[in-house]
Formats: structure tokens, sequence, C-alpha cells
């Protein structure tokens, strides 16, 4: 295998921007493969989507003939690679299959692949498949190659989520239409004068009056009077009233005043009635309120600018650290960036886990220490507390710098070593201390890297200012969460 240059450092904004514009599920994934093919060298790829029964169904591949994607068409959660990915939730690196007795790799070693990396695809807490990529020449992915195809699958995950909530929403709103239409519509008759003249019950239930109250008075005058900002609504304004005489038909959107005085949408068609001799003697109304319509639009839009927004700020952030981490020579450069780019992920997915609402403080804490140190290395207390969505991402990425610092200078860089990080609740937040112990001798920085000024930026974006002493037995930092 080639090195993985900076380009593949390129290949992760190439893809996040793509699966953001992704329209479907399977040419996402299959662009995403022609993305990633050239420089990862890729053979296949296998994309399974978790039905309602509980198996594992191929939604798309490349690299299989047609024999082969009918055997793996459907997979149980048991005795398969992709199965058991699904079913544990973890990722799984197949190593040199074709010289394996491994009887779970039996499928992929058929079709020729050598060593094939399947990622569960998980987004808010649901899992939603697999995806996996696979070599028929090495026999092994580089870990460093890991973390991409890791990374990219989440992003996949996160573009299927969006495409299911937009299908989701688009079916609320086809339902919501499918009631409105074979709902009772309101009716109103107005006569020459624009006076009332009739209300069917949906009408008399739409307005909150009885036709009685109406009888004889202008329907403008009773319903439609005033405009949601309190100001006065002429008669002669009125896009209803038009319809008598001159429009032969009159649609639109407006807004009514019920009984009760409160202000509600509708949507509604005017037409004038004429008797025998063309001559106008009224106006016949249908209305229909679509106050759930319109909240429906409103909740649809919001929940595609936040999904579109939090898909650009990774993409953003991602871009950023790709500028600004320094390091000595290019290994150290791509281990850097990527360690940062995967806490990036972590807080992602412990977002994405409680529907953007949030994440627990302890499962932050516990997801990057245990991707750099072994759990008898740290300790982790303090009570309960759900961190604010704001709060997740810095926090996150500020454990990921300490602990990345420690595995390399600190005391997680001896087999002595060991890493306290408690919390506490105070008037003004929580409280958090990370003290090292066990370590090699403790110097002071003689410059500030990139790591400190991030640091640094990060405690800016928590609203606290992180505080570090480098005593003698080690590292001891505090900074806080304010509420």
């Amino acid at each position: 295998m080639s090195q993985v240059s900076p380009s593949y450092l390129q290949l992760l904004s190439a893809s996040a921007e793509q699966l953001l514009a992704a329209e479907d599920i399977r040419r996402g994934a299959a662009e995403l493969f022609d993305t990633l093919r050239e420089a990862l060298s890729l053979d296949a790829y296998l994309n399974y989507t978790l039905t309602q029964d509980g198996d594992l169904l191929l939604e798309s591949s490349r690299g299989l003939d047609p024999a082969a994607e009918l055997t793996g068409a459907r997979l149980g959660l048991t005795g398969t690679v992709c199965g058991e990915v699904a079913a544990t939730r973890s990722p799984r690196h197949a190593t040199a299959i074709q010289a394996s007795d491994d009887p779970t790799v039996g499928f992929l070693k058929s079709v020729g692949l050598n060593c094939y990396a399947c990622t569960p695809m998980v987004a808010s807490g649901r899992l939603l498949g697999t995806l996996g990529f696979g070599r028929r020449g090495a026999d092994r992915f580089t870990d460093d190659e890991l973390h991409l195809l890791h990374t990219v699958t989440h992003y996949l995950a996160m573009a299927y989520d969006r495409l299911r909530t937009a299908s989701a929403l688009r079916e609320s709103e086809r339902r919501l239409n499918a009631v409105l239409d074979n709902a009772t519509v309101a009716i109103i008759l107005m006569d020459e004068r624009q006076h009332c003249a009739y209300m069917n019950a949906a009408a008399e239930r739409l307005t909150g009056y009885r036709f009685e109250e109406t009888l004889g008075r202008p329907l403008h005058d009773v319903i439609h009077h005033t405009h949601p900002d309190g100001t006065p609504f002429p008669l002669q304004d009125c896009p209803i009233d038009r319809a008598f005489p001159e429009n032969s038909q009159e649609q639109g959107e407006e807004v009514f005043v019920h009984k009760d005085g409160h202000f509600y949408p509708v949507a509604f068609t005017a037409s004038p009635m004429r008797d025998d001799d063309s001559r106008t003697i009224g106006t016949i109304i249908e209305v229909r309120d679509i106050t759930e319509q319109k909240r429906t639009e409103q909740a649809r839009e919001l929940l595609m600018r936040e999904v579109d927004h939090r898909a650009r700020n990774v993409l953003a952030i991602v871009q950023s650290l790709v500028t600004l981490t320094k390091a000595p020579d290019l290994p150290a450069y791509r281990e850097t960036l990527l360690g940062r780019v995967s806490s990036l992920a972590r807080a992602q997915g412990s977002l994405a886990a409680r529907n953007w609402e949030g994440a627990a403080v302890a499962d932050v804490l516990a997801k990057e220490l245990s991707a750099i140190a072994p759990s008898e290395a740290y300790r982790l207390e303090g009570p309960a507390h759900t961190l604010k969505p704001d709060q997740v991402q810095p926090l996150g990425m500020i454990i990921h710098e300490l602990a990345t610092n420690a595995a390399k200078y600190g005391a997680l860089s001896r087999e002595s070593g060991r890493v306290s990080l408690t919390w506490r609740s105070t008037p003004e937040g929580l409280a958090f201390e990370w003290r090292e112990t066990g370590g090699p001798p403790v110097q002071p920085p003689t410059a500030r890297g990139f790591g400190s000024r991030l640091i640094a930026r990060l405690g800016q974006q928590l609203g606290t200012e992180v505080h570090m002493e480098w005593a003698v037995g080690g590292l001891y930092v505090e900074f806080h969460a304010p509420h």
C-alpha cells in the first residue's frame, strides 16, 4: 500500500460535501465508493440496511458479480462479518481473508476479497445498517485508512438519517393533506350585500360562530376585520370580497379571526354565484384551516435547516483542523489530525444518540479517554449531568487534547501513570479537574503550540478559562462548563 498523503484529508472534506448533497442513499454510497476507490485501492463495497424483520438487506454494492450479489442479498445478524458488526454495533477489520479458516468471512472469501473493513451505520441512536469496503490485493487496511472509512461511514449514516427524516416529513405532510381533503369543507355563502347567508356545521366549528350569530351581518366584519398585528383590515382590500362581482374565482391564503379572538390561517376559494340571467347574486366560499399544514412546513424547514447547519458546521471544523494542525512531519501530522477528527466524530455521535438535544457528560468523557488509554489508566467521577448541545463538542475536544498530550509526554506515557478526571456541580456550572500522577517529571512548555491554543479557544466556546499547572508530580488542569 502507498502511504496516505495529505490529499487523503481532502477526501474527508469531499466525502462530507458529497453526502451533504445526497438525495438518494444508494447513489450516495456508490459516489462515496467512487471518491475513495482510487486513493485507497478499493475493489468492492457492500452497503446493507437493516430491515424491520431484523435482517440485513444489500442496498447497494460494487465489485461483485450478479451471482455473488444474489448470494449476499440478505444476511442474518450472526455468522457473517456484516451481521456481527450490526449485532454488536462495533466495527470489524477482517485481514488475510484468503488464508483464514474463520467461517464468518466465508462469503468475503468466496468473492475474492483479502481484507474487509466494516462499520455500523448508526444515527440518532438507531442502527441503520452497515457499510464495508474490501480489497483483493493487500491483506489489511492501515490504521489511518480505518479511521477514514469509519468517519465517512458516520457521514453516510448522517446523510441517510437526513434523507429518512425528509421522507418522514413528506409522508406526514401527505397524510395531513389526505385528512384535510377528506374532511368536511367549511362552506359559507354571502348574498349580494356580502352579508352571511349560510354556514354549514364545519364552518361553525371553524369560526366559532353559530350561523344565527352571523345572519344578516357582513362576513368580513365577523371573521376578517383585523390583521394579526391589530391594524384594521378594510373591506375594499379583502381578496375574498373581490370575488364579488368581477372575479370568476379567487384563491389564496388569509388569516381569519376566531370568535374567541385568536387568529388562524386558512386556504380559501371564493367564486361568484349567478342566477339564470348570469347576474351575480352572491359569493360561495370554501375554507379550510391550514394551521397544522403551516406547522408541518415550519417544522420541516426548521429541521432541514438544523441538519444542514450541523453538517456544514462539522465540515467547516474539519477544514479548519486540516488547515491549522501543525506537526514536524507527515506521520505526526496525520496522527494528530485524525485524532482530532475522530474526537469531533465522537462528539457528533454522542449528540446524535440524544437527537441533538445534548449528551451525558460521563459518556462524552469516557469515549474520549477510552479512545486513547486503557480503562485502568484513568478514573472518572462525578454526578450525572446532561450537557447542552453547544458544550459537547468543545468539552470532548479539550479532553482529547489533554489525553493525547498525556499519552505523548505525561502520565499516560508510562505504564504506572494515571489520570483522574472529576467533575462537580457548583452554582456557576460544572467544575472539572484533570490530574496526572505517576508520569515523568513535568516541565512547563517553552512555547505555546497549536494544541494549547486550541484548548484555550475551546475553553472560550465553553465560556470558561482553562487553567493549567505543570506541577512536579504531574499536570493539573481546571476549568468550568457554565450553566
